[in-house]
């Protein structure tokens, strides 16, 4: 076999070298080939396969040579790939497969063809040969569009899968959505069509096909994972940059142990900042580029309400359209009652749902529509029957749902939620904290007056918040920072975003008053009690003025802090390096300032209100970090701890007939023989003060 193989290569060259010679040759092949084929319909056998295989082989390298022969034999092959391939044996039909690559690569047959060919090929019962397709499309698709896109083919191409969606059997469907989705990731149809061919995907009845498409919409990012491994070591490479220096000034200053804390609150600020950089989780950018995203959510909430398959792909459906209603800002009134019957903590998946119901509110949405679901999430899931892990994520619900829609939640109910920061559950705690948190930066008046805490400027003004009111910038964030001439100014007086450093005339008077206020209390002992009440009064109207002065210097501050990022937006035009260096100087005051939080509440420079287009469920999830320990689990952690360590080697005695020594003697002493001890040396380190109290003392019981 090996020499005739070696013959038959031969032989190509030797037609190839020169065609006009070995044309009748070439031809009495192509007849014999025929007589093979029409022979092999009326009884196949094995060997008919294998001689039939080898002449489409030596055909096809050599047709090229004869032109007679162009439009003829990739037609035959074609109409008997096509109309007979559930009765060819599977090797036959990838050795056709293959010859018609080799033609089509040597530009015999045109692409679009062999791709509408293969496409139907993809419901063949053949495994091997889907895989071999699939790949091929893949890298043809990708081998096309290289240089430009090809639009003519693409629109052929996708328009072909459209129809086959719905008409085609439900494997070759399937492979076709893999490959639409392979591609779109790929970044090769990453376009709208591509997009909206996906979410008609998502309508077939087929449910294979169905969860492909709502798993592309639901997936991670759709980026190439190259790309993301590129950008995590650009981002350890900044952050190494950025904390050297405090490491090398740590090592070389003193008290390292405080500047050790900052680096690591350094490294805790840089890490957050990672992640916002980083890109959203799932593939918005594809639920983006819907056409009619209104016309898609009520199909897949009407499809929602006919489902009776299983509970996975209900949920999923569910999740894709409070995504859509959440990113287009859709009004599907009918979506939040429904998912109120699901909205019980005895439910599988329900921290999803409740995720599902955060994503599905916006500030769009009349209160009273999300005002039922959330009283709902209180009654069910926040009351002291449930268990502190129910409590704690239904706590956390309630906060990402008022975290995009906050006009839904009442007075009353914000009040008994708040009281939960007192529980004896750190996760429960935790959580009504942070909600105490959210509404001190979006709407004080509704929490009591112990709850609203101190006044800062990322505090929004009572009564602003109003239904479809929106907050325009006046200027770009962070502006503010390059106000300042050098980065000496910014380390000594560290100025926040918004505000500006007092002058140093007020902290001296401020300094004096403190002195001052120091001698009257000392002199204080020395008045009577009327007086000391005139002067408490004194002090609280003086304590008034000042917090009113404090605010009258906040609000001028922050108006001339407008008035320079107004002058800085008409005067200049800002680049690339002028917003770098916001970034960096904004990462700086972060890390210098963000210990220093006592007094009033510090405004970080991004801005609070923007959480992202989607809700992780983990974290609703967030419960407590250290979960406690059963009295087992305590137990079986300390065993395994003694396990490795070996407690109290003791040295050994030179000789073993030998006595103690005198500290294990004085270990050993009875009590009472010591204790006398004790309060002689106790007595012995009394300072002069101490002994005098002591005898005024006995002198005062003896007279008695």
């Amino acid at each position: 076999r090996r020499w005739t193989l070696m013959l038959k290569q031969w032989y190509q060259r030797r037609v190839r070298g020169d065609p006009p010679s070995y044309k009748d040759d070439f031809s009495i092949q192509y007849e014999y080939l025929k007589s093979k084929i029409a022979l092999f319909f009326v009884s196949p056998c094995s060997e008919l396969n294998d001689e039939i295989s080898e002449l489409i082989m030596f055909v096809s390298h050599c047709l090229k040579c004869y032109c007679d022969y162009h439009e003829e034999f990739p037609k035959m092959l074609e109409d008997l790939i096509r109309k007979h391939n559930s009765v060819l044996p599977s090797e036959l039909r990838v050795v056709i497969c293959k010859s018609l690559l080799i033609l089509r690569n040597r530009d015999l047959y045109q692409p679009v063809l062999l791709m509408k060919l293969f496409f139907e090929l993809l419901g063949c019962p053949d495994k091997a040969l889907r895989e071999m397709l699939k790949l091929h499309i893949i890298t043809d698709v990708r081998n096309i569009n290289l240089k430009s896109n090809n639009n003519k083919m693409n629109r052929a191409i996708q328009a072909f899968i459209h129809t086959m969606l719905f008409k085609a059997s439900p494997i070759a469907a399937k492979i076709a959505v893999q490959i639409m989705i392979e591609l779109y990731r790929k970044h090769i149809w990453n376009d709208a069509k591509t997009v909206n061919i996906l979410a008609d995907a998502c309508l077939s009845p087929h449910n294979k096909i169905k969860v492909a498409a709502l798993t592309f919409f639901l997936s991670n990012d759709p980026s190439t994972e190259e790309d993301g491994n590129l950008s995590e070591e650009e981002e350890k490479k900044e952050k190494g940059r950025k904390i050297s220096g405090m490491v090398r000034s740590a090592g070389v200053t003193k008290k390292a142990r405080n500047k050790m804390k900052k680096i690591e609150r350094a490294r805790l600020i840089l890490r957050k900042e990672a992640k916002k950089k980083r890109k959203p989780e799932g593939s918005f950018l594809a639920i983006h580029l819907l056409n009619d995203p209104q016309t898609f959510a009520e199909k897949l909430f009407k499809e929602l309400n006919k489902l009776s398959d299983k509970f996975e792909i209900k949920l999923m459906v569910m999740q894709l359209t409070a995504r859509v209603i959440g990113v287009h800002q859709l009004f599907l009134f009918n979506f939040y009652p429904y998912l109120q019957k699901y909205l019980n903590h005895s439910q599988v998946h329900c921290t999803k749902i409740l995720a599902a119901a955060a994503q599905s509110s916006h500030s769009l949405v009349p209160p009273d529509v999300i005002e039922p679901m959330l009283k709902h999430i209180a009654n069910t899931f926040i009351s002291d029957h449930q268990t502190v892990e129910v409590m704690a994520v239904g706590i956390n619900s309630v906060r990402e749902i008022c975290i995009r829609c906050p006009l839904a939640m009442e007075k009353d109910l914000l009040q008994d939620l708040a009281q939960y920061k007192k529980h004896t559950d750190k996760g429960v705690s935790m959580a009504a904290r942070s909600l105490i948190s959210l509404f001190r930066t979006v709407n004080r008046s509704m929490l009591s007056k112990a709850d609203q805490g101190k006044p800062g400027d990322n505090m929004i003004e009572e009564g602003t918040s109003e239904y479809g009111a929106s907050q325009a910038l006046d200027a770009i964030p962070g502006i503010e920072f390059l106000n300042s001439s050098s980065d000496e100014e910014e380390e000594e007086e560290a100025p926040e975003p918004g505000t500006t450093p007092e002058p140093g005339s007020k902290r001296k008077r401020v300094s004096s008053v403190s002195s001052n206020s120091g001698k009257r209390a000392r002199t204080s002992s020395e008045t009577s009690g009327g007086a000391r009440k005139r002067r408490r009064t004194n002090s609280s109207s003086r304590s008034r003025k000042n917090s009113t002065s404090r605010n009258r210097t906040l609000s001028e501050t922050s108006s001339k802090v407008k008035k320079t990022a107004s002058e800085w937006m008409t005067e200049k035009i800002l680049t690339e390096e002028d917003f770098k260096r916001i970034e960096e100087k904004r990462l700086a005051w972060l890390m210098q300032n963000k210990q220093k939080r006592k007094g009033k509440r510090q405004a970080s420079p991004e801005r609070d209100d923007d959480h992202g287009e989607i809700i992780n469920p983990s974290n609703i999830e967030k419960i407590s970090k250290h979960k406690k320990q059963t009295k087992e689990e305590r137990l079986q952690s300390v065993l395994e701890g003694r396990s490795d360590k070996k407690f109290g080697i003791k040295k050994a005695k030179m000789d073993p007939h030998a006595s103690t020594t005198n500290t294990d003697k004085r270990k050993n002493k009875p009590f009472m023989m010591v204790v006398h001890k004790r309060g002689i040396k106790e007595r012995s380190r009394k300072s002069f003060a101490e002994k005098q109290r002591d005898l005024k003392k006995k002198l005062l019981r003896g007279g008695k």
